[in-house]
């Protein structure tokens, strides 16, 4: 893509200019925060939200930082314009303060991903990786366990990789979170385990006004006793699953994860327009 500017702590700066020291031990370390707004034409969608957890990220870890929610998203808005922005994603990403200098905060501009239109209509593949996320609720920057999985998806011809934690319980993917369907009755893994994104957040918006909503654990073992399964994420949005590993749950979309596409696009749709 072709952007230009990056805003380090409350300045705009050329895109190659948005450098970190390899002595930075605070990077080094991962003590450090992220979070992602998503452009739509021109429009940042739901960025309180994302800020918010932003900010909740670094207490949890004992950033210090002297950065508001009202402050960043100003600097998104400047970024945007400077940069021209119509679709993408802005990177958030807040840097801990070392001994003697101040944290650094970065935003910066992202090509957005596109899914082909059939995997909406007849379901991805993901398979599944062994492992939990460090402080799963918090969206720190310790991602290693994340990149594996990714690849292993990649290399298996999948969108994702589920993570598996030690009770044989799915928690999340590596970029998305993970839900199920069984009768009337939407089901996601209990909030304390996983990241609740902001695309999770709409759908437990949208999806009471057409069935129930729980939360509690989905073991692997018990898949195939659901009768839908998707997954959802900031570009992915909601995306039918019709393969986990070597086994197969469906082909195509069912009745009611068509109906979340369907609302989640109007909700979407209602809030740039």
């Amino acid at each position: 893509m072709g952007f230009k500017f990056v805003i380090k702590n409350g300045e705009l700066i050329e895109k190659e200019k948005a450098n970190v020291s390899v002595y930075n031990k605070s990077l080094f370390f991962d003590f450090a925060v992220y979070s992602n707004l998503k452009i739509i034409q021109g429009k940042m969608f739901l960025p309180e939200i994302e800020i918010a957890k932003l900010l909740e990220s670094a207490k949890e870890i004992e950033l210090k930082h002297n950065f508001k929610q009202k402050q960043i998203i100003e600097w998104a808005k400047i970024l945007i314009k400077e940069n021209n922005i119509q679709d993408a994603l802005i990177r958030v990403l807040l840097i801990g303060p070392e001994k003697g200098a101040e944290p650094l905060l970065f935003l910066f501009p992202l090509g957005l991903t596109f899914y082909p239109d059939k995997l909406y209509k007849q379901g991805a593949k993901v398979i599944t990786y062994h492992g939990e996320r460090f402080m799963p609720a918090s969206k720190t920057k310790n991602l290693l366990m994340s990149y594996i999985a990714y690849r292993e998806a990649e290399k298996n011809g999948a969108i994702d990789a589920l993570l598996i934690d030690r009770k044989g319980n799915i928690r999340e993917g590596t970029r998305t979170s993970f839900f199920v369907i069984k009768y009337d009755t939407l089901i996601a893994p209990p909030k304390e385990k996983v990241l609740p994104g902001v695309t999770r957040k709409v759908i437990f918006d949208i999806a009471p006004k057409i069935m129930k909503v729980k939360e509690e654990d989905i073991p692997l073992s018990k898949i195939k006793n659901y009768d839908e399964h998707f997954i959802s994420g900031t570009t992915i949005k909601i995306m039918p699953v019709s393969q986990i590993d070597d086994t197969v749950l469906r082909k195509g979309v069912g009745e009611k994860v068509k109906m979340l596409q369907k609302m989640f696009k109007e909700y979407v749709d209602d809030y740039v327009n």
